[in-house]
């Protein structure tokens, strides 16, 4: 019988038992994401050594050894990991000093050959780097589809030095331990201190770590406090061991005995197992963060130690910094040895205020247990995996006439009839995926919708296949300009049937100079769009067309001129309703076929407002429906449909393509990103087993109907999400 394979996500870094942060930190967030998966998925590592020599004895989730120095092993994992669909995903875990190379250079070899989801955490992030350091994590940032940094301070730095990164960050605590809170005096009694005031630090010793100055700190502190004992938790870091030896703990023991501190400082020169360190961080009064780096992103060592309900006393850092506050602890400058004394003294001068920071140090750090950190890296790697194309719901919502145009649940329902918006819509989708045979009867249903004036029809009934009464009561400008867009994408793709091809070029040359735009905004930049593609396919007309084009490209600049006249308002109406992004991104494929700077200026301004407006808390945030967004009032949640998220796409690889500025291609990956879940209520409307799409986003859920609008929105959507790099080499 055959071993039962299973979806795989490899996790790229260091592992246990190499004795490194990093490996911890690494097992930390994959036994966690085994939890959070269960039995479906399984969780693999690649572990980084530092050379062949190395021989750790790794647990069974270690899947490939990687020499760091290996370029070759590089390449090939990332081959391994390409070639097989079950492996939907990699999370790496970032320090420079963990990968070979120059500045760590050599993980470059695997993720910028990676054709999967890549998720980097980036743990050291510079604001002053060196030009090989930024070099390299430029490629990084380029090379990753989502990126992780653990402070809120880490993301403004990298969004600064890194423009590129903008719309790919993400912020995700480190992790702690689940642990009950619990008094110090159990586990003093435990480890036998009782009757000690605690202070502790734990991790890997180095000179970078300044516990010196804690030394120097405690001589005014044994004066007021003579029972103080502290805890240097740790062995010498491997790669400082075998640079120096133990030069900087044989220093720390000297310093003691001159300072006549023995009696208050102990040293545990060894590696400390999770549960060993756990009952420590118990057993302590004040936990001691040490780092002497003001550019340290993180310290694992003091999340644990707040996460386990502890009060601490750290110097300045970007994390001790957003963590700290006169709640949970105090902050010192770096290397001030008198302000650590009188921060540790101040603290214990008040015991019951102490044990009111201890609780509220546990609550504190409840959000960043390691269960709801690995769910938040999860859930991003889920958003950044395109699922396959699946057909099925298409086919299933057309007959041999057209596209029904609703659904009850996944069900076609007839009742409603069809309508060229949607059918248009599907037509450039069978046309771009060369679905020939539903192309036929999209185009067919168009053809059928044509009327002597060279206008269409919107709806026709089932099953008589009838114009409806609806098409003298409703307003079919923005369904003709749709229908008029849908031609020219047909009439342009060379991958079509001729005669098919002729069809479209009659419908459209027939039609596109007879439609009445009035003050549809959206219509217009439709058109625009239309008559951009199809400008060289009618020569006799071409001059005419650009006519056109100049015409409706002014009535949209002159009602921006009109509308924009405030700062916080850059819009080309007094509203936001449906399908904005339409507008901005006609303007934008004019001024970059046309080289108008000044024309791309206005239209980058508007898709700016929209942005700002339409992004919030790393998702996308369509307008609502349910009273749009007036400008001055408030700004509709409810209920967000999938044509908005479909448009801003669109939008914004139309600014990628104009401006090659990496930030729109990022957001288009967070806007594509509501469809699977990343939206205002967490919820996928995309259905991943009927490969429908559910007709909205309302403030209970979504709305489970799956009709035709919300189906070809996603499809759209999928279609333009992949092709941003096919258009980007065919524009260079």
């Amino acid at each position: 019988m055959s071993k039962m394979k299973y979806p795989s996500i490899v996790f790229v870094g260091t592992y246990p038992p190499r004795e490194c942060g990093i490996a911890t930190f690494t097992q930390d967030l994959l036994n966690s994401s085994i939890k959070y998966l269960g039995a479906g998925v399984v969780c693999k590592v690649a572990a980084m050594n530092v050379s062949p020599l190395d021989k750790h004895v790794y647990p069974p989730v270690v899947e490939w050894e990687i020499d760091q120095n290996n370029k070759k092993q590089h390449i090939d994992l990332a081959k391994t990991i390409n070639s097989d669909p079950l492996y939907l995903g990699v999370i790496v875990e970032h320090e420079y000093g963990i990968y070979g190379g120059p500045d760590g250079e050599n993980i470059l070899y695997l993720i910028e050959r990676l054709r999967k989801p890549v998720i980097v955490t980036l743990h050291t992030i510079l604001p002053n780097p060196s030009n090989s350091m930024k070099q390299v994590t430029e490629k990084i940032v380029q090379a990753a589809h989502t990126l992780i940094v653990l402070t809120q301070n880490s993301k403004q730095v990298l969004e600064r030095v890194y423009p590129m990164s903008v719309g790919k960050v993400h912020v995700i605590p480190h992790g702690v331990h689940p642990t009950l809170f619990s008094p110090p005096t159990r586990f003093k009694t435990k480890l036998k201190l009782t009757n000690r005031t605690v202070l502790t630090t734990f991790g890997l010793l180095s000179r970078g770590k300044g516990i010196e100055y804690v030394i120097r700190s405690l001589v005014p502190v044994v004066k007021k406090h003579p029972k103080v004992l502290y805890l240097v938790l740790g062995k010498t870091h491997p790669v400082v061991h075998r640079q120096e030896g133990e030069s900087y703990r044989k220093e720390l023991t000297q310093l003691v005995n001159r300072l006549h501190l023995k009696r208050h400082v102990k040293f545990y020169d060894q590696y400390l197992t999770l549960p060993e360190l756990l009952e420590f961080l118990k057993a302590t009064d004040i936990y001691i963060s040490t780092s002497i780096n003001p550019d340290q992103a993180v310290s694992g060592t003091l999340s644990y130690a707040l996460g386990t309900g502890r009060a601490a006393v750290s110097t300045e850092f970007a994390q001790s910094r957003e963590i700290i506050t006169p709640q949970v602890g105090r902050l010192v400058p770096i290397k001030d040895h008198s302000s650590m004394s009188l921060a540790i003294n101040d603290l214990l001068s008040d015991n019951p205020r102490l044990k009111r920071m201890h609780r509220a140090a546990y609550t504190l750090t409840r959000p960043m247990l390691w269960t709801t950190v690995a769910s938040q890296y999860l859930k991003l790697l889920n958003q950044s995996i395109i699922p396959p194309l699946n057909f099925s719901h298409l086919a299933n919502m057309t007959d041999n006439f057209g596209l029904f145009q609703f659904a009850k649940l996944s069900t076609p329902d007839p009742t409603f009839g069809y309508t060229i918006d949607d059918n248009s819509r599907a037509l450039i989708l069978a046309s771009f995926y060369g679905k020939t045979k539903l192309a036929k009867i999209y185009l067919n249903y168009i053809k059928t919708c044509h009327i002597p004036d060279g206008s269409f029809v919107n709806y026709l009934s089932h099953p008589t296949r009838q114009p409806t009464s609806q098409n003298k009561t409703e307003d079919l400008t923005d369904a003709n300009a749709r229908t008029l867009w849908a031609l020219s994408e047909f009439i342009v793709n060379i991958n079509n049937h001729p005669d098919l091809i002729s069809i479209a070029k009659d419908l459209f040359f027939n039609s596109w100079s007879s439609l009445n735009l009035g003050q549809h905004l959206r219509a217009k930049a439709i058109v625009i769009k239309a008559l951009l593609l199809v400008q060289s396919e009618f020569p006799e007309i071409k001059v005419e067309i650009n006519k056109k084009i100049d015409i409706l490209v002014t009535d949209l600049t002159l009602a921006f001129t009109q509308n924009s006249t405030k700062p916080e308002w850059q819009w080309f109406d007094s509203s936001l309703k449906y399908n904005n992004a339409v507008i901005p991104e006609s303007l934008i494929l004019v001024a970059h076929s046309r080289l108008d700077s000044s024309l791309l200026d206005i239209a980058i301004k508007s898709l700016s407002f929209l942005i700002k407006t339409s992004f919030v808390n790393d998702y996308y945030q369509p307008i609502g429906n349910d009273g749009w967004y007036q400008q001055g009032g408030q700004l509709s949640l409810y209920d967000q449909q999938p044509e908005d998220p479909s448009s801003m796409i669109l939008a914004l690889k139309a600014a990628f393509m104009a401006t090659k500025n990496e930030m729109y291609k990022n957001l288009a990956s967070i806007c594509f990103s509501w469809f699977l879940g990343n939206n205002s209520q967490q919820i996928p409307v995309y259905n991943f087993k009927t490969g429908g799409c559910y007709d909205g986003l309302t403030s209970s859920g979504v709305n489970l109907n799956q009709g035709a609008e919300s189906l070809v929105s996603y499809l759209l959507s999928v279609m333009a999400i992949t092709n941003f790099n096919l258009n980007e080499n065919s524009a260079n």
